[in-house]
């Protein structure tokens, strides 16, 4: 059982989609609030809603859509939502900003395919951009990819203007010519390439810079009740049923992204390929948080290390399978 809404802005609904399916558990269903992104790394999510995973647990789940992690976490700051579906930046800046109030509960989905420059044909090195005003979602995987991209290219990054602007802005901002590339997650960058093929190109995807994730995240005093720890876990469960769908059945997800996202297949299939989804807390994890982590006290974004004792929450994950969550290493 779920209803989706589509929000273009922090909170602002578009409009209930979809309504809850007939039939039910004898016990009144488990009410969750859950914020998503329009991005296929959210494809385990949208299979386990599409086969009825999440029904099949007891659970009654509204679908919020927001532009970007970064925006989902300014109606969650409110304390809306109960999961909210971030990358890796956004979770960690948070974690830092809401003094501790945010637990990581599981990795649903990484890769660094899926993370592009997009850029005016004009521009075909990282030179080019010197000079340049360049856009992203500021605070997202997308600040981090900037400054990899030119620190490790050699470009001054001072000499690149970085403008501020939400996905859905991207596409018109490159092919109107207002800036001259922009980096950040798929499909917008798909989108771009089908709406002005003549004007834009891929510059290169995120492959030797960084490897950016989806994480799933909720309040640590829901997660230590006994409901919110009965729904998380039944959640984690159904994702996991998902995302077994989610990484067989491509026509599945296609048919989702077009109907509810009007996603083309080209677009879709460009991220479904690289999407890896571990939902796990895993090696992996831990090293990109600490570089991360590494690169973010570097910039002077922060002067803390990340503490996973305190950024993580793996009782779910080891409720369903203590193989799923690794032991944390110490903080970096």
């Amino acid at each position: 059982m779920f209803k989706l809404a589509i929000l273009l802005g922090a909170a602002t609904a578009f409009g209930l989609v979809l309504q809850p399916t007939a039939g039910g558990a004898q016990q009144p269903a488990l009410k969750m609030t859950l914020f998503g992104q329009p991005s296929v790394n959210n494809d385990s999510i949208w299979m386990a809603m599409e086969k009825g995973f999440y029904q099949q647990e007891g659970l009654d789940i509204t679908y919020r859509l927001f532009p970007s992690g970064t925006t989902a976490f300014q109606a969650f700051q409110t304390g809306q939502g109960d999961v909210v579906m971030t990358g890796d930046l956004p979770s960690v800046q948070y974690f830092f900003r809401a003094n501790g109030d945010y637990r990581t509960i599981a990795v649903i989905e990484r890769d660094a395919k899926g993370y592009v420059a997009v850029a005016q044909k004009s521009i075909t090195r990282p030179q080019d951009l010197a000079g340049k005003t360049i856009a992203t979602r500021v605070g997202s995987t997308g600040s981090w990819f900037i400054s990899e991209y030119l620190s490790k290219n050699g470009v001054d990054a001072s000499k690149v203007a970085v403008k501020n602007l939400d996905t859905q802005v991207l596409p018109a901002a490159l092919c109107g010519g207002d800036i001259a590339a922009f980096f950040i997650w798929q499909p917008v960058g798909s989108r771009t390439l089908e709406i002005c093929p003549d004007k834009a190109h891929y510059l290169t995807d995120a492959s030797g810079y960084v490897q950016g994730y989806l994480v799933a995240g909720a309040r640590p005093q829901w997660l230590n009740s006994a409901q919110g720890r009965d729904i998380a876990v039944r959640w984690l469960r159904a994702t996991m049923q998902g995302r077994d769908v989610a990484e067989k059945d491509f026509g599945a997800v296609a048919a989702y992204a077009k109907s509810k996202l009007d996603l083309s297949e080209k677009a879709t299939r460009e991220q479904w390929d690289t999407n890896i989804r571990p939902l796990a807390l895993d090696k992996i994890y831990y090293d990109d948080f600490c570089s991360l982590s590494r690169w973010a006290q570097a910039e002077k974004m922060t002067e803390r290390k990340i503490d996973f004792q305190q950024l993580t929450w793996p009782e779910g994950l080891k409720a369903i399978d203590p193989r799923l969550a690794e032991a944390p290493p110490p903080p970096c």
